[in-house]
């Protein structure tokens, strides 16, 4: 609206109109900063005048002032509802969401220059329903059509908790695309910290700072990528300095310096080399020194080596707990998944013969076992259920003795895609390990048998139990096979790979 002054009045059912001035910047950009306005399902109208010959005017109507989160990163933040496990049950939830609002930009403007406005929207802002959230679903968008199945579903995990009477409204802006390495969505000035040189970022430029213009008035951020930056132990190193680098440079770009951040640690796929993945997820948690950074696994919930897993609820709701423990300071709501503290010190138990195996076993330490302790499952990644609706999804079963197809002409294993339990012990390498709870549930005991020794190479139980444990792994690999989970929270204890 061109104007050398903008006069907006705002008013709702039950207040009087307030009428606000603002006057227009030598850029012609005017800004009106309105009062703070308590959360409410009471919507409000926005009527706006120019002082132009013009006198143009415009309204914003049915606005509700509450909970702001932008939503960005590639397919799997941009993967929809439309194809989220048990789909046809999921849509209809939304319909008991009438106060979430939801805006979708669109996915075909990259600038190599900073933008003023965006350039593209694809869906604009709506009122939730079972309708609205499936828009544009069709042969053409199996996977991906208007709106993020992580975002809507974080959202609606948030109001639900916030507020069961709808009293807390919640807005989601979908903000992605498909591919992209963490280097598009950065600033130029995240790159000096890392020792890189680098330009804004195109997806940055035309898709994010264009909100700062206002700036918008955000809760926070929600970010699944890092599938595009997974390459090597190079590219984890890389990513574990800009990333965190990223989160700084949004919120200060926003002027929202400890505005709530969560990420979602990337789920399974089969990939080589099969290290670079977990180097990935452990790269993700260097975010995790900025104050007010959430995360929530997806590798106990994966798709074997579908990139694109379907049950995205998981994801959703565990978002939603850490942004409820840090942004809403809920003190009773835990949102860490246990994580390797320490190890002691490595035992080796001779066998009783010369013929007979030894067996090496390792107390493991974990941070944030809950007061019940530890429990161990059968690992989720066995099974996972498919796309859509429940009557027609395809479960994906993993076979971990299996190939799988790497190009017309090479297969590769599958027992280098799945991760369990292992012990590296002094001449013997890398050993499978049984996981089983330990201390009445606060810890975990690995325990491998060593291979029984050759009649001709026998040197005693004494030498034999001179073996050392050297190191432990756990999930370490593209597909996780997670078996110990926190009995109250149902999250599981996160892949490592330490030293002893």
């Amino acid at each position: 609206m061109a104007a050398d002054t903008a006069t907006a009045t705002a008013r709702n059912a039950t207040a009087e109109a307030q009428t606000f001035v603002a006057v227009a910047g030598s850029d012609g950009t005017w800004r009106q900063k309105l009062p703070p306005t308590p959360a409410s399902k009471t919507a409000y109208s926005f009527h706006l005048s120019s002082s132009s010959p013009a006198a143009e005017t415009a309204s914003i109507v049915d606005v509700l002032f509450g909970e702001v989160y932008i939503c960005g990163g590639q397919s799997n933040m941009e993967f929809s509802m439309a194809a989220v496990a048990n789909s046809s049950s999921e849509r209809q939830i939304a319909n008991e969401f009438p106060t979430m609002r939801f805006f979708s930009v669109g996915h075909r403007t990259a600038s190599p220059t900073p933008l003023r406005d965006l350039q593209t929207v694809w869906e604009p802002w709506q009122v939730a329903s079972n309708q609205s959230i499936n828009k544009d679903y069709s042969p053409g968008h199996t996977l991906f059509s208007t709106f993020s199945a992580v975002c809507w579903l974080f959202g609606r995990e948030l109001s639900t908790k916030l507020s069961p009477t709808g009293d807390v409204p919640v807005g989601l802006v979908s903000n992605n695309w498909g591919g992209t390495k963490v280097e598009v969505w950065t600033p130029a000035t995240a790159y000096g910290a890392c020792n890189r040189t680098g330009e804004d970022g195109p997806m940055y430029n035309a898709m994010v700072l264009p909100y700062t213009v206002g700036p918008m008035a955000l809760s926070g951020f929600v970010f699944y990528q890092g599938e595009a930056n997974t390459a090597n132990a190079t590219t984890a190193e890389q990513y574990a300095c800009l990333f965190p680098q990223m989160i700084t440079a949004w919120r200060q770009a926003f002027g929202l310096p400890t505005a709530y951040f969560g990420f979602v640690q990337l789920s399974t796929w089969c990939c080589l080399p099969p290290e670079s993945l977990p180097q990935m997820r452990e790269a993700q948690m260097a975010a995790l020194a900025l104050p007010n950074v959430g995360y929530a696994t997806n590798a106990d919930h994966g798709m074997g080596c579908n990139i694109h897993p379907a049950a995205k609820q998981y994801v959703g709701k565990r978002l939603a707990a850490s942004a409820l423990a840090i942004a809403h300071e809920q003190t009773n709501v835990p949102w860490r998944s246990p994580t390797y503290k320490s190890a002691g010190r490595g035992a080796v138990v001779a066998g009783a013969g010369a013929r007979s195996a030894s067996v090496a076993s390792l107390v493991v330490s974990l941070n944030d076992v809950g007061a019940a302790g530890l429990h161990t499952i059968r690992p989720h990644n066995y099974h996972s259920v498919g796309y859509g609706p429940s009557a027609t999804q395809q479960p994906t079963t993993v076979d971990c003795t299996a190939p799988f197809v790497v190009n017309a002409t090479y297969n590769a294993s599958m027992a280098q895609q799945c991760a369990f339990g292992s012990l590296h012990v002094s001449g013997h390498g890398w050993l499978n390990a049984s996981v089983a709870v330990h201390d009445q549930g606060k810890s975990l005991l690995l325990t491998a048998q060593l291979p029984a020794p050759r009649p001709a190479a026998a040197e005693g139980a004494a030498a034999r139990g001179a073996a050392s444990v050297l190191g432990s792994s756990y999930g370490w690999g593209p597909i996780p096979m997670l078996s110990a989970y926190d009995v109250a929270t149902s999250l599981p204890v996160l892949p490592w790979n330490r030293s002893v």
